[in-house]
């Protein structure tokens, strides 16, 4: 098994900057493919979860 990785405040930060980025572009971006539409809800789950409190001093990752 491999090892776990850390991401570190300033990496969640980073994340969710460029995922606001992208999700800004999307709103300009009219009318969305399917397949962009679905990337868009996976992108904005993925941002709520990195905006969520226990996140605040990073978090660990491990493969599934």
């Amino acid at each position: 098994m491999s090892e776990a990785r850390r991401l570190s405040p300033e990496a969640i930060l980073a994340l969710k900057f460029a995922a606001h980025r992208q999700l800004a572009r999307w709103a300009k971006a009219r009318p969305l493919q399917s397949s962009q539409r679905k990337r868009r809800a996976a992108l904005v789950s993925a941002v709520r979860t990195l905006e969520e409190r226990a996140l605040a001093d990073g978090c660990e990752l491990r493969p599934v």
